[in-house]
């Protein structure tokens, strides 16, 4: 009888064969963390080009807001008769207007940046020190009734002599809060407009009517206490403001600035109230106004705030924006250079290059102050 002898071979891998499919795998994996760095890269930078675009969108949305209502006189438009001397217009404002946050007559100003720490015309006090406004930067002024103003209409003739106003209104509504008196508010009946500064607010809880004061006192803007003019019963009274738009630096002591940097934003001053930081990463601000030059309503030239020559003319406003992503990101340097508005040679500005790892971009829009093209 034969013995069968059976002999066992162990399969495997050869280290050759090891070492290959290593080498597959580690070039497979580098492509899959390539895709993965790549893809991250890509989120990071859009995330940061969505942030810059909504920070610009929201600017121009609150500008829009203000800079269309500008020049409100109610229901119809300041008319000026030329064949007296001198003129007379059917709007009088009766406020003191040495400082710029009560010049009502004219519904748009602006200031233009001659130079990193010059502005033609020369800054108005009502603008602050602090936080100052960012050297290279304009500053748009806007004369509006704003949307979250109440509205008005007086129950009784107005007469110049009335100190007080009789108005019906919704009894949830009243100068309280962010209208508090003393508030500039505009009367006005279809014929003549007028501004006057409302020193107090005189109503029972509930009730649907009011009594609004505009007296002489001391600290207050109003030259008489009597109007210019008798308005109609029916009038509309709305409370107007200045509001300033600039750019100023992140307050150092602010809880919303970035690890305690002090980056660029866009800021808001409205009447005499503090200036209010709105949207950060919004670096230059660059304006033109449209001016009419021929009386049809519409903007025949645009040009700089230190070449307008009657703020009356100003019938649209031309603005861009530079807006930076709020931290940097990535190893390659910003070494590009901005054209704002056409760029300094057209009246804009070139701004940059700023060698830094931040994203940029311009943004653009033209605003018709609607008051003024009716």
């Amino acid at each position: 009888m034969k013995r069968r002898t059976v002999s066992l071979v162990m399969a495997g891998f050869t280290m050759v064969e090891l070492m290959v499919s290593m080498t597959i795998s580690l070039v497979l994996l580098a492509g899959a963390l390539s895709i993965l760095y790549s893809s991250k890269l890509t989120s990071t930078q859009n995330e940061h080009m969505a942030r810059i675009q909504e920070a610009a969108r929201t600017a121009f949305e609150l500008i829009m807001r203000d800079t269309r209502a500008a020049g409100f006189v109610g229901c119809s438009r300041a008319q000026v008769d030329n064949s007296t001397t001198p003129p007379t217009s059917t709007f009088s404002n009766g406020l003191t207007s040495t400082t710029m946050l009560w010049n009502f007559v004219q519904s748009v100003q602006g200031f233009e940046a001659t130079s990193s720490t010059v502005w033609t015309p020369a800054l108005d006090a009502a603008i602050p020190a602090s936080p100052a406004p960012w050297g290279g930067s304009d500053v748009l002024v806007i004369r509006a009734a704003r949307p979250d103003a109440p509205l008005f209409r007086t129950n009784a003739p107005a007469n110049p002599l009335d100190a007080d106003l009789s108005v019906d209104r919704d009894p949830t509504q009243g100068l309280t809060g962010a209208n508090a008196t003393p508030t500039p508010i505009v009367i006005t009946d279809c014929q003549f407009q007028t501004v006057v500064m409302a020193t107090d607010f005189v109503a029972a809880a509930g009730a649907g009517t009011a009594t609004i004061k505009h007296a002489v006192a001391a600290g207050v803007t109003n030259t008489s206490a009597s109007l210019p003019h008798a308005f109609a019963s029916g009038a509309i009274v709305q409370p107007v403001q200045t509001v300033v738009y600039y750019i100023a630096s992140c307050t150092a002591a602010g809880a919303n600035c970035p690890g305690g940097a002090t980056p660029p934003a866009l800021w808001q001053i409205v009447g005499a109230g503090a200036p209010q930081e709105l949207i950060q990463g919004v670096e230059s601000l660059q304006v033109k106004y449209g001016i009419d030059t021929n009386s049809d309503l519409l903007a025949d030239q645009y040009v700089t705030a230190d070449n307008v020559t009657n703020w009356g003319n100003v019938v649209s406003v031309n603005l861009s924006v530079l807006v930076r992503s709020v931290d940097e990101w990535g190893t390659t340097k910003d070494a590009k250079t901005y054209h704002l508005l056409g760029g300094a040679a057209s009246g804009g500005a070139d701004i940059g290059p700023f060698n830094d790892r931040r994203q940029r971009s311009v943004f653009t829009t033209t605003i018709t102050l609607r008051n003024n093209t009716l």
